[in-house]
């Protein structure tokens, strides 16, 4: 279900030309892949499950608030002027717990 909801938005944003939503969810997607195949590699012949999507996701949007603190504390934000942008697209992909 967040799979397909994931999916789903990737291709609303791609329709609608909206280039930092797409560059967050092919991000998304790419980490969900990584996480597949590390897990058939472990004898899981299915996709991951739902919450260890969910636990992905926090923990890229755990990454970016992290990221962004240290930019900002160092007053360093020269080239990474997008990378703020990518939280809120994250949070709302992640249903609310």
């Amino acid at each position: 279900m967040l799979r397909t909801r994931l999916s789903d938005a990737l291709k609303t944003a791609m329709k609608g030309k909206d280039a930092p939503t797409v560059s967050t969810l092919r991000l998304i997607m790419a980490a969900l892949k990584d996480r597949d195949i590390a897990a058939r590699g472990k004898g899981n012949k299915d996709d991951i499950p739902e919450e260890e999507i969910l636990g992905l996701l926090q923990s890229m949007i755990k990454q970016r608030r992290d990221s962004i603190a240290l930019y900002e504390k160092a007053a360093a934000w020269s080239w990474p002027s997008k990378r703020p942008r990518k939280s809120p697209s994250l949070r709302s992909t992640c249903p609310n717990r």
